[in-house]
């Protein structure tokens, strides 16, 4: 499987067998010299199931999502940043092949689970955009009306509502606690 990596207007063609350098660097293969971009900067490898993209120990790190990745597994289309979250260097890497289309399809599933709920509206086909040249068997339609499916987007959607909801409890109650802090330290100065 090939992995294609578009960096500003160019793109690349990586085959299997063959690794990359992405760093400041004269021998980087994507060679990318600004602040905050180390000469090693991160690797990008085959390991026989999956693209990975490694950071090499740079200094200003690697960003997925705002977070910083030291090993990011590519088999979906994905935007690394390098050198800063917010500021640093975009590059897309997308595998190709027919890896791409079943973790596409797995992709669609769960992003049906995620979103929201909402009366289904009279079934139109569209049509599927092409994601990579090459293209897998046609994904088969799951089929309507199962109530195992069903059952199990309800789970997950409470789930992610649960989660949601206990990420604010336990901000709440850092926020209480701090709060609390503070009035006996202004209790005990105003006592002494």
């Amino acid at each position: 499987m090939a992995l294609k990596i578009t960096y500003q207007d160019s793109e690349v063609i990586v085959e299997e067998g063959v690794g990359i350098l992405i760093g400041s660097g004269e021998g980087s293969d994507i060679r990318i010299v600004r602040p905050g971009i180390s000469r090693r900067h991160a690797a990008v490898a085959y390991d026989g199931a999956s693209w990975k993209v490694e950071d090499v120990g740079s200094r200003n790190g690697t960003f997925a999502n705002g977070e910083r990745v030291y090993v990011t597994t590519i088999d979906l289309p994905t935007t690394l940043i390098f050198g800063h979250p917010s500021e640093g260097e975009s590059i897309r890497f997308e595998p190709l092949g027919e890896a791409t289309a079943a973790s596409q399809i797995v992709q669609d599933e769960i992003d049906a689970f995620v979103l929201p709920a909402s009366p289904p509206a009279a079934p139109t086909p569209a049509p599927r955009p092409q994601r990579s040249p090459v293209v897998a068997a046609p994904p088969t339609a799951a089929p309507q009306g199962n109530q195992t499916s069903t059952d199990l987007t309800a789970a997950i959607r409470d789930q992610i509502s649960a989660i949601k909801g206990l990420t604010w409890s336990v901000w709440a109650m850092i926020a209480v606690t701090a709060a609390l802090c503070v009035l006996t330290l202004f209790v005990g100065v105003l006592g002494s």
